[in-house]
């Protein structure tokens, strides 16, 4: 899984985990794909609240784009 990922995905994974762990103190989590699948639906699921500490919009990145040029 990790291998195809290029490093800008492969950070956005990390973050993620690290989220998670901060999320979840009790839950032992590894950078393997069982944990980043856990961590991404948990992204998914109930933190989208915290999508925010990611820099994570709901909406279309690509909507959103330098909204402060005008």
């Amino acid at each position: 899984m990790f291998e195809s990922l290029t490093q800008e995905q492969f950070e956005h994974i990390l973050d993620i985990l690290i989220l998670y762990k901060q999320v979840n103190p009790n839950k032992d989590v590894y950078l393997n794909e069982k944990c980043a699948k856990n961590a991404i639906h948990f992204m998914n699921t109930t933190g989208q609240r915290f999508a925010s500490q990611l820099g994570i919009n709901k909406n279309n990145d690509d909507d959103n784009v330098d909204d402060n040029d005008n």
